[in-house]
């Protein structure tokens, strides 16, 4: 369990930004089943790309060399 803990810290921006541009196109699909999906889709991807950009900012530029 710590182990995928672990990778998720190390991948999780990529997820976040792999999400936020995933969310408009799976929730377009979503719009017959209710009218507002594709809005709905496009909000939450830019949460996700605006939270991978605080992640990203809030970083250290390096890691501690225990880490790695």
């Amino acid at each position: 369990m710590f182990a995928l803990l672990k990778w998720m810290k190390r991948r999780i921006v990529l997820l976040l930004c792999l999400a936020g541009f995933a969310s408009p196109f799976i929730f377009i699909q979503l719009t017959d089943w209710f009218y507002y999906s594709s809005l709905i889709g496009w909000i939450l991807g830019f949460i996700c790309i605006s939270s991978a950009y605080v992640i990203v900012s809030r970083r250290p530029d390096e890691e501690p060399a225990g880490e790695q």
